[in-house]
């Protein structure tokens, strides 16, 4: 019996390839039915019926990221994979934890600088990804603090 609710289903665990520079909005276009979730976080998301012709799952919410440069390209995503390998690590962790019982052991960083670089990335995912909305919305679980 599993654990958790399989991805994006209400209690369920985004995984690891689900983060990218895209950002949620770039899912949410994608996968519309899950929009009414955020309404209040993007704009141009209004949980009414009363204006005639809206559909909150026609809507087209705009990326965080437009436009970059080869180097802000390349930096962001060295820093998404960065955070990508610590959050694979501590997302098994916690399944583990909560499914078998072993201990939960996070992710060690080899050095200050990794602890930096990951503290980057973590800035840069916040943009991209409005997690406490993704935590009341559907309920999906980030199983580790931020």
């Amino acid at each position: 019996m599993a654990c958790f609710s399989i991805f994006p289903a209400m209690n369920s665990i985004p995984p690891p390839c689900f983060y990218n520079i895209q950002g949620l909005t770039n899912w949410l276009n994608n996968n519309p039915d899950y929009k009414q979730y955020f309404v209040g976080v993007y704009p141009n998301l209004y949980n009414t019926t009363k204006i005639v012709g809206y559909n909150i799952k026609n809507v087209t919410i705009s990326p965080t990221v437009t436009t970059l440069s080869y180097n802000q390209s390349v930096l962001y995503n060295q820093q998404i994979s960065i955070f990508k390998k610590v959050y694979s690590y501590n997302s098994n962790a916690y399944v583990n934890y909560k499914c078998s019982n072993t201990p939960l052991i996070y992710y060690t960083f080899k050095s200050y600088q990794e602890k930096t670089q990951y503290d980057s990335a973590v800035a840069l995912i916040n943009k991209l990804y409005p997690f406490d909305a993704m935590a009341k919305g559907p309920k999906w679980i980030v199983p580790f603090p931020l």
